[in-house]
């Protein structure tokens, strides 16, 4: 047996456990991770670089964008003395694994709707308010800081300050999705969708906790 042959069979054992893998996190995440691990595909102890490149990349072999989008708003579990939780469930890890997450997309000079669009065609947000809202807050800490609003883009709309920055791509972010949600969905009459004034005034300025001064947003 030559070594591409090898090569080739072990690419295909590979595949075979991504595919059931994932087939096995649609259904329940920790069945698909533990998976992973016993068939060797994650190191052991498991890492949240490792998870964050399953979720990552792992639509191809049939992860459903819900279910990553389920497992990365998750707050997680606390440690207690009397029970053994898995480490992807744990809360210090799924915070790590979505951060790891966002910053796997690269933002740096994108607009923040460019990178917006792009993060959130990879999975699907849930349905939960707090869930949500840990997602566009893990966005925003990444692509506040370096997107082409920041002052290391070219428009230098946000902030110097990291916190300001992030505060106000997070505002943006939600008022964008608060948008298209509004203009898509057909239970809202006409009259009372979002008007473009209406959008320009609840994004101008975020006072000045967030918002410097002399730097309204166009």
């Amino acid at each position: 047996i030559t070594i591409s042959t090898c090569s080739m069979r072990n690419a295909k054992n590979r595949k075979r456990h991504l595919h059931h893998a994932a087939k096995l996190f649609n259904e329940k995440a920790s069945k698909g991770l533990l998976y992973l691990l016993d068939n060797g595909i994650f190191p052991n102890p498991v890492d949240p670089q490792s998870v964050s490149s399953f979720l990552r990349n792992g639509l191809v072999v049939g992860l459903d964008k819900a279910a990553v989008g389920q497992y990365l708003g998750e707050v997680g579990k606390s440690e207690t003395p009397d029970k053994v939780i898995p480490a992807w469930e744990r809360d210090w890890f799924h915070k790590a694994v979505l951060l790891e997450y966002c910053s796997s997309f690269g933002f740096r000079g994108q607009t923040l709707l460019d990178g917006l669009r792009t993060f959130l065609a990879a999975f699907r947000l849930p349905g939960e308010a707090q869930m949500i809202d840990r997602i566009l807050q893990a966005f925003a800490d990444s692509c506040g800081r370096v997107c082409e609003e920041s002052m290391k883009g070219s428009l230098k709309l946000f902030s110097p300050d990291e916190k300001r920055a992030s505060d106000a791509a997070y505002l943006l972010s939600f008022s964008i999705i608060m948008l298209n949600t509004d203009l898509h969905n057909e239970n809202i009459r006409a009259d009372r969708k979002m008007k473009l004034d209406d959008f320009i005034r609840n994004n101008s300025n975020y006072g000045k906790d967030i918002t410097d001064e002399g730097k309204d947003l166009p």
